[in-house]
């Protein structure tokens, strides 16, 4: 059995402003500071960063923000869930006819996400992806995205008794998801339909680089070997 995981945000979907209101609103109410997201670049990054970056800069110290984590993250979960119903979703060409083909061929699939896992589970939801998605490791479960990486392969074997043995793939649009595949010991593969070039994820250890996930044939090759 292959294990195929997924980053979200730019590898699958177009980003949604809904998700960078939700940190304004959580830092605003738990922590009492207006600030955006904005003042960093938060692309690869999981969401616990994010909001450790942010309020760093903001003047907090460690363990002021990490008193309030859990707080932040629901109120985050919270006001996001009250955004889903508008917000505007786009699924990037290819995906749909990739997930249905890697099912078809009886690959697990999941995702590793910076997201926090009710965002996550939302934006799936409201795109109807979710019934692909079986495992998973989230921006919940841990700061780092290799420990996410461990933390869906973690899942995969104890709900589907899944052998690891170079037979783990991730796409991500991120630096970072090529350094968590390579740490992880699984395969990363990158696409450029985000900020970052081929060049760009390369240099951070992509093992292919493709434009976007359109051909679904050369991914199945590559994937099912």
């Amino acid at each position: 059995m292959k294990l195929v995981l997924f980053d979200i945000d730019k590898t699958l979907v177009k980003s949604s402003a809904g998700h960078r209101a939700a940190f304004s609103a959580a830092f605003k109410e738990i922590y009492g500071i207006d600030a955006s997201i904005d003042i960093i670049q938060p692309s690869g990054m999981t969401d616990q960063q994010i909001i450790f970056e942010v309020l760093k800069i903001k003047g907090l110290d460690e363990e002021k923000i990490k008193s309030k984590l859990d707080l932040c993250m629901e109120k985050m979960a919270d006001v996001f869930s009250g955004m889903i119903a508008t917000a505007e979703l786009t699924i990037l060409p290819g995906v749909k006819e990739l997930l249905e083909e890697l099912k078809n061929n009886g690959v697990l699939i999941g995702l590793v996400t910076g997201n926090l896992e009710p965002i996550a589970q939302s934006k799936m939801k409201k795109l109807n992806l979710d019934r692909y998605f079986k495992v998973g490791g989230f921006g919940n479960d841990h700061i780092d995205r290799t420990e996410l990486v461990k933390i869906a392969i973690k899942k995969a074997r104890s709900k589907f008794d899944f052998i690891f043995s170079n037979n783990v793939y991730l796409f991500g649009d991120a630096p970072q998801d090529m350094k968590a595949g390579n740490e992880a010991g699984i395969i990363p593969i990158g696409v450029t339909t985000g900020i970052y070039s081929k060049q760009q994820l390369e240099n951070a250890g992509a093992s292919l680089v493709l434009n976007d996930l359109t051909d679904t044939e050369e991914i199945l090759r590559y994937v099912l070997n």
